[in-house]
This record gives structure tokens, C-alpha cells and sequence, in this order.
């Protein structure tokens, strides 16, 4: 089965911006919604160099020199260069433990497509903060090469389908570098545990792409043009560069982590309560699914799941330290999420509830819990039509949206670029739309 991938993002952002509920990007539950646009890898200049360790830090002062991302600080506070080994056919890199911003933020509001196709549009969503603890991670995807040594080893099995036409670009005595593809998560799981290894977790993987600085991609927070999608030989320049130097998490193949996609995992981390009735309309739409898994890619705080091999989803390995290795911890603190947006007289949260009922929005309205300074911000609401029309600035549409009384609303919009305008409309008869929440200000304390 070829299922059609994710495409690169065309809007330049950063990071701190789409944290404030302003990113850029789609994102699917299931590949069987993604565009189908497979844009073919264009030649550039070469990548990034490799980080380096500040020369001029004095490992005796931790926080006296400026710790770059390419090393992590030891048990003395001494910023050192992150560690290497040889795992089987690849290098790993010593990723250390820390705090960091997994998920991602909408660019729009617009849900009209996605309630009519009953389908997620920013499976990511909301940012959170996760932290991970120190880990090895390939530095970059497993080879055809090395997955055919597991194969003739007779310890993985021959891949399920042909990425041919993913190949057809590279010089055959090339093609033996290119990422695997082509492979099932069983399949990925059993080369990674033949080589002593396990997959990467999502938040590993997004961890050792992101690093702390909240970046989109794992180059930056800007478009680069040279990196797109489309297989690659893995030791091609033209491969991105991450935060911990990992290579080729944003181009080359997407790859497979190894959860269970799970829709409600991101709003999770605000809103521990479930709020999805089995009935509901997104509910039906994954009963008729089989089982997925997450796989990722070059906007790292998207999340697809699949349940298939493809020819463009390939996957790498991570593995535990072990006690032999001493551990290191990030020389930097990860930047703040902004989860709340004051509207005039009103707070509104940062988390979208996309495809429920007017019951699961209500629901979910009356979950959603989190912290902000020393208080909990709990008993959240739908808004009225008349709030969402005194804080549109803050609010943002198109939607459609749940009110609390009003039924679902719609943002007009104008001109052939279909502008958004300040009058919201209701939308007559309308039983799924998305959710927005909305508080009035705690008193002080």
C-alpha cells in the first residue's frame, strides 16, 4: 500500500509565535487524510556544519559561558560535547535528559474541511511541556543496506512493498544508503531489537529533533526550500541537521516512534478527564480504522498515525544508557509555553477540541484544568455569541465554532483570499463544528 504523505509547510513562523496560537501547518490522524503531494527532493547547497562546543565557556562555571546545543552538562556542571558509539552499522548520540515543548499550535482556525470530513486537522495540538530522560538515538535512519544484512541474518523479514519509484532519482550503487522504507512497525520494531535496540518514543523523537528552543523543524523555525521531502542517501549534505545534530529528521523519510497513535494524548496534558463520547463523530469515523501507530516528520510537533508500510515511511532506533554511561542533562532551559491568550474581558485556552458534538464540547470545556503561576484555572465554558464577538481579535476564527446557547457560529470572510471579518454568523441545523474555551479573570488572591 502507498499511502499519499504529509507535504512541507509553506508559511515561515517562529516558534514563540505558534506557542502564542499563532503556528503554520496540517496535521492528520490518519494518512488516508493527507495530501496527496509528493514533492521530489531538490538539489541545494550543503547543510548546516555540525555544532560545536563553545570554546570560550569555563566548564568550571556552570552558566559562565555559553553551553551550545551540541553538548550537555555532567554531573559537575561542566558543559561537555555530547558522546558517540557504534551501534551495530550506525553511530548513535548521547542525548541528555531535560525539559522541552513537545505538540504544536494551529496557524488557523479554519475547521470546515475537516468537520465535513470528520477528521482532526492539528492531531498535535495543544503545546505542553514533557520531559525525557537522557538516551542514545541513531544519528540517522536505518540504510536498505543494513535492513537487508538483518534480513539475510534471518533475524527481520523482507520489506512488504516496493519504494521504487522513491528510488528512481538515485544512482543504483547509491541506493543501498537510502533509508529503509517500505517496512511495518512489527517489521521496524524487530530490526531495532536485533540490533539492541527498541524505536524512539515520540517524545524522544520529537525531543531529539526539537532540542529545548521550541523549534518547527529540526533545523529552525524557517523554511528552507533545500529540505523537502523525498529519499536521499543518508549521507547526502542535503540532509537537515537537529538540534543534538541527529540527521535527516525533517527530510529524507518520515519514521515510524513507537506509540500507539492515541487522539486524546495531546489534550491530555490539560484536560485529564475523557470528554469524547464512544458515539461521537470523530469516535465513529476511527471505529471503522484498524489500530494505528504515531509516525513523524518534518514539522516535529505534527503527529500522523498509520497502520501500513509505505514507501516513504523508513524509521531509526534508539536505546536506554545503561549504568555504564554517565548521564547529562541539557546545558539550557526550555522556553516557556503561553497556553493562555487574554481576549478583553475574558482568558481564552489554547487547546481546540476539533469534530465533537455540543455535548463534547461542553465536556471538554468542563475538563480542561492547568496551572498558571500559583493558581488552577479550572471550570472553563463555551462562550456566548455576543463574547466571541467583543474578543474577536482574541479569539479567531473561521471555525465553525460551539457557543454555549447559540449553537455553532461561522466567521464571515471577504475577497478572494476568503479574509476573515469581525461578523460571525450562525450556521443553521449544524450537529459537529470544533470547540474553543473560554474563563473570566480569577479574583485576585
Amino acid at each position: 500500500m502507498t499511502t499519499p504523505r504529509p507535504t512541507p509547510i509553506s508559511i515561515s513562523i517562529t516558534m514563540l509565535a505558534a506557542l502564542s496560537m499563532v503556528g503554520a501547518g496540517c496535521d492528520r490522524p490518519a494518512a488516508k487524510y493527507a495530501a496527496v503531494d509528493q514533492p521530489d527532493p531538490v538539489p541545494q547547497p550543503k547543510a548546516p556544519p555540525p555544532p560545536k562546543v563553545d570554546a570560550k565557556a569555563d566548564p568550571a562555571k556552570p552558566g559562565a559561558g555559553e553551553c551550545t546545543r551540541g553538548t550537555g552538562r555532567n554531573a559537575a556542571g561542566e558543559c561537555v560535547p555530547l558522546a558517540t558509539r557504534q551501534q551495530g552499522p550506525v553511530q548513535q548520540v548521547q542525548i541528555p535528559a531535560g525539559k522541552f515543548v513537545v505538540g504544536d499550535a494551529p496557524a488557523d482556525y479554519d475547521f470546515g474541511k475537516s468537520v465535513a470530513e470528520t477528521k482532526l486537522k492539528w492531531a498535535g495540538q495543544p503545546p505542553r511541556m514533557a520531559d525525557s530522560a537522557g538516551f542514545w538515538i541513531d544519528m540517522h535512519e536505518v540504510t536498505r543496506e543494513a535492513y537487508q544484512a538483518c534480513v539475510d541474518a534471518k533475524k527481520c523479514t523482507a520489506p512488504v512493498c516496493d519504494p521504487a519509484e522513491r528510488l528512481g532519482k538515485i544512482p543504483a550503487e547509491a541506493q543501498p544508503g537510502a533509508p529503509q522504507t517500505c517496512v511495518t512497525h512489527p517489521q521496524a520494531e524487530a530490526y531495532c531489537k536485533a540490533q539492541g535496540g527498541r524505536l524512539p518514543t515520540e517524545v524522544e523523537w520529537e525531543y531529539a529533533a526539537r532540542g529545548v528552543d521550541a523549534r518547527l523543524y529540526p533545523w529552525g523555525s524557517e523554511i528552507r526550500d533545500e529540505f523537502m521531502l523525498g529519499l536521499l542517501p543518508v549521507a547526502t549534505p542535503l540532509n537537515d541537521t537537529g538540534y543534538f545534530g541527529v540527521r535527516g529528521q525533517g527530510t529524507n523519510a518520515t519514521e515510524w516512534v513507537a506509540d500507539v497513535f492515541d487522539v486524546g494524548a495531546p489534550l491530555a496534558a490539560y484536560v485529564p478527564t475523557p470528554f469524547r463520547e464512544p458515539d461521537g463523530p470523530l469516535m465513529r469515523a476511527l471505529g471503522e480504522q484498524p489500530p494505528q501507530h504515531v509516525f513523524k516528520s518534518a514539522r516535529v510537533g505534527d503527529r500522523y498515525g498509520e497502520d501500513d508500510a509505505d514507501a516513504l515511511l523508513g524509521f531509526r532506533c534508539a536505546a536506554d544508557l545503561g549504568s555504564d554511561v554517565a548521564p547529562l542533562t541539557v546545558p539550557v532551559n526550555s522556553v516557556p509555553i503561553p497556553i493562555l491568550r487574554e481576549a478583553g474581558p475574558l482568558f481564552v485556552f489554547g487547546g481546540i477540541a476539533e469534530v465533537v458534538s455540543h455535548a463534547e464540547a461542553e465536556a471538554f470545556c468542563a475538563a480542561v484544568s492547568l496551572e498558571r503561576g500559583n493558581q488552577i484555572w479550572s471550570d472553563w465554558r463555551l462562550p456566548t455569541l455576543a463574547e466571541v464577538l467583543s474578543i474577536v481579535e482574541g479569539f479567531r476564527g473561521p471555525g465553525p465554532f460551539w457557543t454555549a446557547a447559540d449553537g455553532v457560529i461561522l466567521q464571515e470572510s471577504e475577497g478572494p483570499k476568503k479574509t476573515p471579518i469581525a461578523n460571525w454568523v450562525s450556521v443553521p441545523d449544524a450537529e459537529v463544528a470544533a470547540a474553543r474555551c473560554v474563563h473570566d479573570p480569577l479574583p485576585p488572591r
